[in-house]
């Protein structure tokens, strides 16, 4: 981030200015809304060959960051202490233009690139504005049923440029948890915590609040750790022994194209949001192109009469559906008669069909929308996306 004009903004390799002309020359800014979709298709193809093209820079990661990510002066690590290898500058603009266009060909890159060298864990910084609901949620959702090395990204509060900027302890922090054999999946490192990518959300932009000792992230489930934990009881690292996973597994054959497709057929319904139903809601989940519908409903997955009856018809067609909790601490299961859950059991509704639907279990409706679109990715039906939710609730932790 530099200041221009009093504010930030991203600059280097494909910042915010770059991307704007990317977006601008496929189309991305058409006043006919169903010309969208394909604009984005183009982006996103467009993005993956230019990130495909993208050089790393011309020392390593280490010795790029060292000049600022150190902790003190004098003889204090610094973050080339901790790692080696090549500086890749893939976007510099800000986070917040992370929607599915960018962060398909994104993933997609950072998933080929484990697969040629999966004993080579990915570090990377990204802004704090969609760290919690951009690329580590659905990484996360691709691999953690795998032996991958993981991914581990790390923010700042404030630029290494600004006075008292909390980014160097946080990078020095992803430099030393190299040293630590963390399970496959994603992480975000902030404020001396390690975050897993199901199980923490942004809380405040002013950081001004704390709780439970964060003042910008936080982790509803408590699956968080202190660093300073990790580092002195975690497993000594052996990236050597990890490998790629079997032919079959959905990764080998998600490209960026059909990634983007997977999220763009995923719709979210937030009953928070208290939308107009007519307006808002029916169209997109009867529409031919939405493959999955995630509902983050009230309380323990509670929704009304008119979604509740659009759900169950939708399902009968073979539609995942998916009850979360809108809920900071979410969770679902069938205590009230209102769950969307309990017409599972319903023999007016889905019962006796073989058709379901599917719990997030604990899950927010983020780190359920990219289990949705793996689903979608991998072809899924309603019971084995119920499995897949189940067993990634599981290894997390969150069942």
């Amino acid at each position: 981030m530099v200041f221009r004009d009093g504010q930030k903004i991203g600059t280097g390799n494909l910042d915010d200015d770059a991307l704007k002309k990317i977006q601008e020359a496929v189309g991305y800014f058409s006043e006919n809304w169903k010309h969208v979709h394909d604009a984005e298709l183009k982006l996103a193809r467009n993005l993956w060959v230019q990130f495909q093209k993208t050089r790393p820079e011309e020392v390593d990661a280490g010795e790029h960051l060292s000049s600022w990510a150190k902790m003190g002066e004098g003889d204090s690590p610094t973050i080339k202490d901790f790692i080696q290898g090549p500086f890749y500058p893939l976007f510099s603009g800000d986070s917040s233009h992370l929607e599915s266009p960018l962060i398909a060909p994104m993933v997609a890159t950072l998933i080929e690139r484990l697969l040629r060298e999966p004993n080579k864990p990915i570090l990377g910084g990204q802004g704090t504005d969609t760290a919690d609901i951009a690329l580590l949620a659905l990484f996360d959702a691709l691999t953690f049923d795998t032996q991958l090395s993981p991914l581990i990204l790390a923010g700042a509060n404030r630029s290494h440029m600004e006075e008292n900027s909390d980014a160097p302890r946080n990078f020095v922090d992803l430099g030393k948890l190299t040293r630590i054999d963390l399970p496959p999946g994603a992480y975000w490192v902030f404020q001396g915590d390690l975050h897993t990518a199901s199980d923490f959300i942004k809380i405040d932009p002013t950081e001004t609040r704390a709780i439970e000792g964060q003042t910008t992230f936080h982790s509803p489930h408590r699956t968080n750790q202190r660093i300073d934990n990790v580092l002195e009881l975690g497993r000594k690292a052996n990236w050597e022994a990890r490998r790629p996973p079997e032919l079959d597994h959905v990764i080998w054959k998600m490209k960026p194209e059909s990634l983007f497709e997977a999220l763009d057929g995923v719709y979210t319904i937030d009953l928070g949001s208290q939308n107009s139903l007519s307006k808002i809601v029916l169209e997109p989940i009867y529409d031919d192109h939405t493959k999955g519908i995630v509902i983050a409903a009230h309380s323990l997955g509670n929704v009304s009469n008119r979604i509740r009856f659009d759900a169950v018809r939708v399902a009968k067609e073979g539609k995942l559906v998916v009850d979360a909790s809108r809920t900071l601490i979410g969770a679902v299961n069938e205590e009230y008669a209102a769950s969307l859950l309990s017409a599972n059991r319903n023999p007016e509704e889905l019962a006796g069909t073989g058709k379901l639907i599917i719990s997030a279990h604990k899950l927010s409706k983020s780190t359920a929308r990219a289990l949705t679109s793996r689903a979608i990715l991998d072809g899924l039906d309603q019971q084995q996306t119920q499995e897949l939710f189940t067993a990634y609730a599981r290894s997390r932790k969150l069942l």
